[in-house]
């Protein structure tokens, strides 16, 4: 099993999320779009980028539900992605396991971050393993373009959407106005989804979606 570093330490964290903001080009406020999410997927898309804990959702009480976060679903990622490691974020874990909409689809998840903090290349990762049937070409497709849109939200905007394959998979790319890229892929047995946000000429998504295991 991969030994996962949590990315706990806030000096790293908020450095990581500064990159984040600044290497995805947007002109408007990362803070502002974090706060009314539109959906499940937008809010994974768009959780990393926010660089102020003011925007945090305060504590939910003991008795709400919550998406588990299963930190062994990071186990299909690499332990690396050009030589920088990918470590697990709970900060961000634990914005997103009382969102609704993940509290009808989602029976767990997780989150990692893999990040050049000198360059800014980066990918952000987040792996949610699915109930049972769930899973549909709607499903998959709503969640795609909401995913896309969160993310593009932080990079001028959404520009366009193409199919590819990567390591015999078949994986969706979206391409934002300023320059950020959006990966999906679905896996079986069980169903899990794998979605990236990208950013940097070094293409750490792309190079984790060619590593993923089995």
């Amino acid at each position: 099993m991969i030994d996962r570093r949590r990315a706990g330490r806030p000096s790293i964290l908020l450095a990581a999320v500064a990159l984040i903001a600044a290497g995805c080009g947007s002109s408007a406020s990362p803070a502002a779009s974090v706060l009314q999410p539109t959906s499940a997927a937008a809010s994974l898309a768009i959780s990393a980028p926010s660089p102020s804990p003011s925007v945090l959702p305060a504590a939910s009480p003991a008795a709400s539900p919550a998406v588990p976060v299963d930190p062994t679903l990071l186990t299909v990622l690499p332990a690396t992605v050009s030589g920088q490691p990918i470590n697990e974020v709970p900060e961000i874990e634990a914005q997103l396991v009382t969102d609704p909409s993940l509290l009808g689809s989602a029976s767990s998840l997780a989150v990692a971050l893999g990040i050049n903090m000198t360059t800014g290349d980066f990918a952000y990762v987040a792996v949610i393993q699915l109930k049972p049937l769930v899973f549909g070409n709607a499903f998959y497709s709503s969640w795609r373009q909401s995913y896309d849109q969160g993310a593009c939200s932080q990079s001028n905007g959404f520009k366009s959407a193409a199919t590819t394959t990567i390591a015999g998979r078949q994986v969706f790319v979206g391409t934002c106005v300023g320059g950020a890229l959006t990966y999906h892929v679905h896996l079986l047995g069980p169903d899990r989804l794998v979605s990236i946000t990208s950013v940097g000429s070094a293409h750490f998504g792309a190079l984790v979606m060619a590593a993923l295991k089995p």
